[in-house]
């Protein structure tokens, strides 16, 4: 047995919400609309209502987060 703390206990975090995720990708990977669809435009819509903006864009990565930013 270890003494050890773990620093992040991410399969404490997944588990409870492992159905909706698995759901999720078989849903995204039969409709084949990995870059636009439904799924982003409710990531969308969510983000801006929780940040209080208009609108909220959904980028695949932080780099390219901050080249629309400097656009």
């Amino acid at each position: 047995m270890s003494d050890e703390v773990p620093l992040l206990d991410l399969q404490g975090q997944y588990r409870p919400l492992r159905e909706e995720l698995l759901a999720a990708v078989v849903r995204i990977c039969d409709r084949q609309r990995f870059i636009t669809g439904p799924e982003v435009a409710a990531l969308e819509e969510e983000m801006a209502r929780m940040l209080g903006v208009r609108h909220a864009i959904a980028v695949p990565s932080g780099t390219d987060a901050l080249l629309v930013k400097l656009a």
